[in-house]
Order: C-alpha cells, then structure tokens, then sequence
C-alpha cells in the first residue's frame, strides 16, 4: 500500500473517502499512466472545493494495480499524484491523504478493493469512525469495500445505460446512485 500524507492533523469531524479513476477523473481502460492522460471532470474539482470550504477531510481510495503490471513507472506514477493535488489545490480544493494499492489481482493482498484495507488504513492514522464516513465510487468493488469496513457506499453513475457502473447501480450494498460527484456530496452533507 502507497501512503501520501497532505496533512498529519485533521480537525475535521466529517470524511468523505473516494475512488479516483471514474469519480475525479476520466477512466481509461489502457490505464491513466501520464499526465497528459489523466482528464479532471469539471464536476468533480467543483466538489472537491465545495467539500473543502466546508471542512470536510477528503482521502483518496485508488486501486492501482498499472504500478505491479509494469505499465506505469514509480516517476510517472508520483509525477501524476503531485499534479492532480496541484490541480486541486488550484481549483479550491484540498485531499487530507491519497492510499493507493499497486497490487495486481492475482496478488491477493488485503488493501486492493473489494478488500477494505485502504480504507481501515486511513481510518486507523485519523481515528476516524467508519460508521461516521462515506465512500464514493464509480464500481462495484468500491461499494464492496466500503461495506466490509463499515462504511456506506455511494455509486457515482457517469457511464449511463450499459456502462460497468450502471450494471452495479442495482447493488443493494449501494446507500444511493448519483450522476455527478457534485451532486453526491451535496446529497450527503
């Protein structure tokens, strides 16, 4: 498990935790390897500003398994990290942490999402109360990772009909289905 850190202390009492590829940014499935590739959705640094100015700690959630299949390199893959929090930090916005599983499936190991270790991770370093956060995401297995570590899940549906997301919209683990990030979080808090 990859471990960044924006800041040590917190004195937020509301967290949101959220999946990166699919919910801030455009998914590929040739895997987001460079900057040049990874796309913000406008929505999603609107949301991230709205959580920001109401204190809200944000952590990132981000199965990254490009890392252990080789096809992004360490540089590329903290050069992208660095950027992203540049830009939304430009836009407004803050990340309070971003964990990251490099793992491949096949490695079986407890932080890749369904697996909850990710999100038990950054409850255990800010103490905070899984019954008391959310979780984002645009998959299935994000709503399944939540639900293992005491979260509720919420599924962002921007694929629409047909779309991966769209077939879990009908996931039972799932608290609600929205269309935009910006809408969810206003939802929620």
């Amino acid at each position: 498990m990859l471990i960044w850190i924006g800041s040590p202390e917190v004195h937020s009492t509301k967290f949101l935790f959220m999946d990166r590829d699919g919910v801030v940014n455009h998914d590929s499935s040739a895997y987001v390897k460079h900057w040049r590739e990874f796309h913000f959705y406008p929505d999603a640094l609107e949301a991230l500003r709205w959580l920001h100015e109401r204190g809200i700690g944000v952590v990132l959630i981000s199965n990254q398994s490009a890392l252990h299949r080789g096809i992004i390199s360490p540089e590329d893959f903290w050069d992208l990290h660095d950027r992203m929090i540049q830009g939304i930090g430009e836009a407004g916005g803050s990340l309070t942490a971003a964990l990251y599983c490099p793992h491949r499936p096949d490695e079986r190991c407890f932080c890749r999402k369904p697996a909850p270790g990710m999100l038990l991770a950054a409850s255990s370093i800010y103490g905070i109360s899984p019954e008391s956060a959310w979780m984002i995401g645009d998959r299935s297995t994000d709503i399944q990772a939540a639900r293992r570590a005491g979260f509720r899940g919420v599924l962002l549906d921007r694929n629409g009909p047909g779309g991966e997301s769209a077939a879990a919209s009908g996931d039972p683990e799932a608290v609600s289905c929205h269309a935009t990030l910006s809408g969810a979080v206003r939802a929620l808090f």
